[in-house]
């Protein structure tokens, strides 16, 4: 049974929810036997870095080099003032860069929000966007905003935008191991769904690698008065973001929605080096 969900995982490592825009959606231009075929063709990648940049992190209690979000500036020769407008993809913002930093012309930054995560985790940092440095001055410097993944609003964070490693067009292979736990949700949805976010208890200190594939199972438990649960699939999760002690899921596929912290998990397959 085991094998058989595994490779079930490797047919379905490119989520329907993950692929890019398809031409059949625009009106008019393709016949739909085309567009079935146009589906099938899209390009397998098994790491996609736009839903790696997107996909939110535990802090771990470490002190992260936050800087600040201004605001949207217009015109940019005026100071950026607490507005609460949310800027879109295009907008020239204000950004203010850490204590004792400074960013350069050229620079790409992470915008995020910040909130408190599960007690000895730290905080949850989730990006909302990333921004190109295009003036520095000495109170702000200004950037534009080159990609959106949520509202961009004053007061939230900058970080330095981390390299994504692109494997290529490499296939999963099967992995054994190891097992961790779900440690939390990355938003406090009680029904969890596919491209849902979810962090682990699993790092890089237990061999856990971006692109991991793996399994959340039920938790075995003797219940009174209603059956045992049983070591069940509930989902299918590829691993987006690792930290030393934790890490960041993606669902691909959700069997049983009710899953909450504590719930276990184990790697089944790794993309090779």
């Amino acid at each position: 049974m085991r094998s058989c969900l595994s490779l079930a995982l490797v047919l379905m490592a490119t989520p329907l929810a993950a692929q890019e825009p398809l031409a059949f959606l625009r009106k008019g231009e393709v016949q739909p036997d085309a567009a079935l075929i146009l589906y099938k063709e899209q390009p397998y990648r098994p790491i996609r870095v736009d839903e790696v940049r997107a996909a939110g992190f535990l802090t771990e209690g470490r002190m992260l080099p936050f800087g600040k979000v201004l605001g949207p500036v217009t015109p940019a020769e005026v100071r950026s003032t607490s507005t609460g407008a949310i800027a879109l993809t295009g907008t020239m913002i204000g950004i203010r860069a850490p204590e004792g930093a400074a960013y350069q012309v050229g620079d790409t930054v992470v915008l995020a929000t910040v909130k408190q995560g599960p007690k000895g985790w730290g905080n949850i940092v989730v990006p909302t966007g990333l921004a190109l440095v295009k003036e520095v001055g000495e109170r702000q410097s200004l950037a534009t905003v080159i990609s959106t993944y949520g509202a961009i609003r004053d007061g939230q964070v900058t970080l330095p935008l981390e390299p994504v490693n692109d494997p290529g067009k490499v296939q999963p292979v099967r992995a054994t191991g190891p097992t961790g736990t779900i440690i939390t949700s990355q938003s406090p949805r009680e029904v969890k769904q596919p491209a849902g976010i979810l962090f682990i208890d699993l790092g890089r200190e237990t061999g856990i690698r971006p692109g991991d594939f793996l399994e959340v199972r039920r938790l075995v438990v003797k219940r009174q008065n209603a059956s045992d649960t049983i070591d069940e699939l509930m989902a299918t999760a590829q691993v987006l973001r690792v930290n030393d002690h934790s890490s960041t899921i993606r669902l691909l596929r959700v069997v049983a929605p009710g899953i909450e912290p504590g719930t276990p998990v184990v790697r089944i397959a790794t993309l090779p080096n």
